[in-house]
């Protein structure tokens, strides 16, 4: 142990980061690997980084006990660590109540075992956030604006304390909109979309940052989205877990917006809203004016949620997305690609493959008609009115989802473009499913569907509605 004795500094210890070390294990996938997934190619590593320096919070006057309130002592330890080239704010185990933080360059918050880091909002210092504001303090209980190498790691708690301070509200304008009074939103929140919900602070976000990396914590009670990749690129979640009560407002497991080269793996979420969702922002919005591409999920759990989506905000556009050896058990959907008229672009190519599911309502969902439906609304597959091109119709194409089976499902799948931009290049091989009620319902697609069994207990296996082009190969 090295003591630094100049008083302005607080006592540090050399320290080694391992990168592995302290990433939670995920149950193992009963299959094996059959070959690589679709971007990881495309992938660079993240640069060789390593926090040297240990800077201990307590050293400012950070307690752990569950009362003293650490916002000022926790970013006072942050930012010296940073200004003395960077190293590990670590916290042990306890209760450590604080307002928003912000992470520096350098710098690796670490939580130890039996940790929690749990938000309070009794000094009102957290203020709403929206993929359509610039990033601000105070949006996130731990944000990361515009900085590099930074890291959050270990085995502890991060807790938004959701429940007592943000969910009560957002649930009673949630059952307000859904009774019909869509006025009473728009008036209090002009220009967001009613899907958002109301707009509240996120749990951890990275925004502008470069070479991130999220370790084997557990995310939960977060006040809206748990964890925010935006205008990033370089970021990496390993052993991430996340966990919110399903009826939980808003509470996306990782939402990933025009960001580029992310990795998520050995994740395990269980939330109220879109387990994984990947989206590239409004039309017209200054804050997100790139596409979200190469971005992996791999080798991880989906419980309840939504399922993996890709959109609806796709507004700059979607490119290379893989998805692979992932397990959902009793998501609303599996894997769901989902844009509108208002706010489409290029979206393809993607691929979803070796993928089991249990009790997925619909394990596919590709739609261009998306309207802030969960599922497949009616299950009708009736004529749409064509309308004109503009520069936000969507174009969803090369699609593959591929080794899939699902048992317990309700519906098979809903493949639905639209008369002016029909999906193309949809291509569904060793698909199996079961469904009990509705099979695969399409229109406006051009698909091939190859070796694949997909059985519906009350009809045919696949329904063909308008202009749709189908190819059923053994």
């Amino acid at each position: 142990m090295v003591l630094l004795h100049n008083s302005n500094m607080p006592r540090c210890i050399t320290n080694k980061l391992n990168k592995g070390a302290t990433m939670t294990s995920v149950r193992k996938f009963a299959y094996p690997l059959s070959r690589l997934s679709l971007c990881c190619a495309l992938l660079a590593p993240l640069s060789a980084w390593a926090a040297t320096t240990g800077c201990d919070p307590t050293q400012f006057g950070a307690r752990g006990d569950g009362q003293t309130v650490n916002t000022q002592a926790l970013q006072q330890a942050i930012d010296q660590c940073s200004q003395q080239g960077g190293g590990t704010v670590e916290l042990g185990e306890g209760v450590w109540l604080s307002g928003p933080l912000q992470l520096r360059n350098d710098v690796t918050l670490q939580l130890a075992d039996g940790s929690v880091l749990q938000a309070t909002n009794v000094n009102k210092d957290f203020v709403a956030a929206f993929i359509g504001a610039p990033a601000q303090a105070g949006e996130a209980f731990i944000l990361a604006n515009g900085v590099s190498n930074v890291a959050i790691t270990g085995t502890g708690t991060v807790d938004g304390n959701g429940a007592q301070d943000w969910w009560p509200e957002a649930m009673t304008v949630r059952k307000r909109v859904r009774g019909g009074d869509t006025d009473y939103f728009k008036q209090r929140f002009p220009g967001v979309p009613l899907a958002n919900g109301m707009p509240r602070p996120w749990l951890i976000e990275f925004n502008n940052t470069q070479n991130a990396r999220i370790g084997g914590i557990l995310a939960t009670n977060s006040p809206m989205w748990n964890i925010v990749i935006r205008n990033s690129e370089q970021v990496e979640l390993n052993g991430t877990r996340v966990i919110n009560p399903e009826d939980s407002p808003n509470s996306d497991g990782v939402d990933i917006v025009s960001s580029r080269h992310v990795t998520l793996t050995h994740l395990d979420i269980d939330t109220g809203d879109d387990n994984v969702a990947i989206k590239s922002g409004l039309p017209g919005l200054k804050t997100t004016t790139q596409p979200s591409q190469d971005i992996v999920v791999t080798r991880s759990i989906m419980r309840r949620g939504h399922g993996i989506s890709i959109g609806s905000e796709t507004a700059n556009g979607i490119r290379n997305i893989s998805v692979s050896h992932v397990r959902f058990y009793g998501t609303e959907n599996g894997v769901r690609v989902k844009s509108a008229r208002d706010r489409g672009a290029d979206i393809g190519p993607i691929t979803a493959s070796h993928l089991q599911m249990e009790n997925v309502i619909t394990p596919i969902l590709i739609t261009e008609s998306y309207s802030g439906q969960s599922g497949i609304g009616d299950g009708r597959i009736s004529a749409l009115d064509s309308a004109p091109i503009s520069p936000t119709t969507p174009y969803i194409h090369d699609v593959t989802v591929e080794y899939l089976t699902a048992t317990g499902a309700k519906n098979a799948g809903f493949l639905s473009g639209l008369p002016e931009a029909p999906l193309k290049q949809i291509t569904l091989h060793q698909v199996n499913i079961d469904a009990s009620e509705q099979g695969l319902l399409t229109r406006y697609v051009e698909a091939a569907i190859r070796s694949s069994k997909i059985s519906n207990q009350a009809g045919e296996g696949v329904v063909s509605g308008p202009e749709a082009s189908l190819q059923m190969l053994n």
